[in-house]
Formats: structure tokens, C-alpha cells, sequence
């Protein structure tokens, strides 16, 4: 069975850097941009910049290829238009912008811009979202609490939220969350967007390990033969078959 290989890379992590959360939504996104179900697999992340490699059965690639194409085109559909706003916007609060190619190949399939984009003019957008932080401060008297999140880059998010969903997340002070809620988002002249609001209306606790971390976890887990394989792809792939 051949395999092409395609490797999405983000520039400004690394798999020491790249959150198994954030891993995590980034795969989710491109998965529904590939849209070939059982003929693409995950390969590995490899090292340098955060590069996730994808394996693609050869008779999907062609219409993969098509459909990656369209991306940040006047004809892109609703559900790959979903999916390009979704990465830049993972990579714009990762500091990074993207681009996916077949591996070894120096032709780009889709460039993702993220931090990068170029933005002309001071622009405010309310519109629903998640933010991932640690929860480090939390104030309210009233029926409206002040939460605040510290984010992967060090800036502190300050939010609102009920008293009951306030109450919910006192315990998990000093923990890695995930909060869902509306936001109010501002786009100055310098072209960077700054959070100016955001309304919890949920949240989750995110493991906060970074990947290398669990993969090498997973390595070390006695009776693990799987780095002894002499193709430890094929195996999984027979796997992912069964």
C-alpha cells in the first residue's frame, strides 16, 4: 500500500513546547480539512519546528491535495472556511503561522498565516471561543466574578463569569483549563488582537504535559516493545486497518 506523507509545521513551537491540548486541536482541525476518514493517519511530531506529519493513502491524496487548495480562496466551502479560521486562530494565541506540504517537497499546499496575518485597521469581533490558561486570581462580590488566566505566553487573560461557575473553578486555582464563553476581541493598529472580554460559560481541565513528555511516557512503559518492531508503521497501520 503506498503512503504519501504530508507535513504540517508550525514555526514557532516545538514538540517540547507544542501543549497536548493545543496538539490535540490542531489535529482536529486538519482531520476535518482532509475529510478521507480511514485513508490518513498520523505518522509523528518530529523535531525542529513542530512538525505533525500525516500519512495518506495514495488514492485519497489527489482529492485531498484539491481540497487543500482551496483554502484562503474565494471558493473555499463553509466547512474548510471553519477550519482555516479555527488554525489561525490557534496559531495567532500560539504566536506562530503554519504551512502544509508533502514532505520533501519545497511546493506549499496551504500557507496559514496566524500571527501573521495582515490586518489594516483597528477592528473589534464578538464571537464565541475557548481560551487555555492557568487559573491564578479570582475576585467578585456580586453576581459576576473576575477570573483571571494566565496563558501560555506569560500575559494574564482577565475574564467574568457567574458566581456558580466561579465557584466551580475555585478548587482548580493554580490548574491548566480550558474556558469556553464569548469574548470581545480587539484589532489595533499594530495588527495584534487583544482580549478586552471574555464571558465564561464553561470550562474543562486540560493536561498540560507536553507531548514529547507523553510520548516519551509512553516509550518508557515497561514491557513496551514497540520501538523494537522493524516497522513499527506498518504494524500500526495493520492495526488501524483492523
Amino acid at each position: 500500500m503506498t503512503i504519501i506523507h504530508y507535513d504540517f509545521r508550525i514555526d514557532a513551537l516545538t514538540p517540547g513546547t507544542l501543549r497536548l491540548s493545543r496538539f490535540v486541536d490542531y489535529v482536529d482541525a486538519l482531520r476535518s480539512i482532509f475529510d478521507a476518514g480511514d485513508d490518513v493517519f498520523f505518522h509523528q511530531v518530529r523535531k525542529g519546528s513542530a512538525v505533525l506529519e500525516f500519512g495518506v493513502k495514495h488514492k485519497a491524496a489527489q482529492r485531498i491535495e484539491s481540497r487543500v487548495r482551496l483554502l484562503g480562496s474565494a471558493d473555499m466551502p463553509a466547512d474548510l472556511a471553519a477550519q482555516w479560521t479555527n488554525i489561525n486562530r490557534y496559531l495567532r494565541r500560539d504566536g506562530a503561522s503554519a504551512k502544509l506540504s508533502r514532505k520533501g517537497s519545497k511546493a506549499v499546499l496551504a500557507r496559514f498565516a496566524g500571527i501573521r496575518t495582515p490586518l489594516a485597521q483597528e477592528a473589534i469581533v464578538h464571537e464565541n471561543g475557548t481560551l487555555d490558561g492557568t487559573v491564578v486570581g479570582m475576585k467578585g462580590v456580586d453576581d459576576s466574578v473576575s477570573v483571571w488566566l494566565k496563558a501560555d505566553d506569560g500575559n494574564l487573560l482577565k475574564c467574568s463569569t457567574k458566581r456558580e461557575i466561579a465557584r466551580q473553578l475555585a478548587p482548580l486555582f493554580d490548574t491548566y483549563v480550558r474556558v469556553a464563553g464569548k469574548g470581545k476581541w480587539r484589532r489595533g493598529d499594530d495588527a495584534r488582537w487583544t482580549l478586552e472580554e471574555f464571558n465564561i460559560q464553561s470550562f474543562e481541565r486540560l493536561d498540560d504535559t507536553p507531548l514529547a513528555k507523553v510520548v516519551q511516557d509512553i516509550q518508557n512503559i515497561e514491557g513496551n516493545d514497540w520501538n523494537e518492531l522493524e516497522d513499527a508503521q506498518g504494524t500500526w497501520h495493520e492495526l488501524r486497518a483492523d
